[in-house]
């Protein structure tokens, strides 16, 4: 009983600590910061109900796991932050 509780929380707290950071990750500005994570809150929610009822599994765990891999997204593609752009400016660095 107790690992049930253990990992409701912790998919609560990454339900609401992912699209918050998600949207940090895409945006400096706290107005276009708060449109970007209710956008991934939304759309996580969304598909990952969609996902659970076609692959019959957890509702939770999927909508957990599609704002995980949007976070994922967002560190790899985000032009400020994310780690591809950092590779790259540091081999335009290293060309010039």
């Amino acid at each position: 009983m107790a690992s049930l509780e253990t990992v409701g929380m912790i998919l609560v707290v990454a339900m609401l600590i992912t699209p918050g950071a998600t949207g940090h990750l895409l945006t400096d500005r706290f107005a276009t910061m708060l449109w970007f994570s209710v956008m991934v809150g939304v759309s996580s929610a969304v598909l990952g109900l969609w996902l659970s009822f076609v692959l019959d599994v957890a509702s939770g765990g999927a909508i957990v796991l599609v704002a995980t891999g949007l976070f994922l997204m967002a560190l790899l593609i985000s032009s400020k932050h994310g780690v591809i752009m950092r590779q790259w400016r540091r081999w335009r660095m290293i060309s010039s």
